[in-house]
């Protein structure tokens, strides 16, 4: 019968850098759900593994904001995993395990610091708008 194999899904790799407001960075990105994959979702779902022990990377991350909210996650074994977290004109470092709720139109960026682990990032619509801040 298999009437709902239509709601599982599998990710797609996708570079950093194709997401608006962001640029190339060493971090394997997995959208999970989008308009893309299952059209009746009402959410967009997108996983980054990150890796970045004894690495320094460049801030990737420009500040922008969308027109819906958006939920970060950053999750890790060790609970080492370090983002530096900008909402508004404030600037966080942010260490996993947490959640940031970023309200819509709030200007927002996010980079990682330090460690391993996973970076997940929810948006309350599968269809929406980003803007630059």
């Amino acid at each position: 019968m298999q009437k709902y194999k239509k709601y599982i899904t599998k990710g797609i790799n996708e570079s950093l850098s194709k997401v608006p407001f962001h640029k190339k960075a060493p971090i394997k990105r997995i959208s999970m759900l989008s308009k893309k994959t299952i059209s009746e979702s009402k959410i967009h779902a997108a996983v980054h593994f990150v890796d970045v022990n004894n690495k320094k990377i460049s801030k990737y991350s420009i500040l922008h904001k969308h027109d819906v909210d958006e939920i970060n996650m950053i999750l890790s074994h060790d609970d080492k995993l370090v983002y530096e977290i900008q909402l508004g004109d404030e600037i966080y470092k942010v260490k996993s395990p947490a959640t940031i709720f970023i309200p819509k139109s709030l200007k927002h960026k996010a980079d990682v610091i330090s460690g391993r682990g996973i970076f997940m990032c929810l948006i309350m619509s599968n269809k929406y708008k980003t803007f630059k801040s």
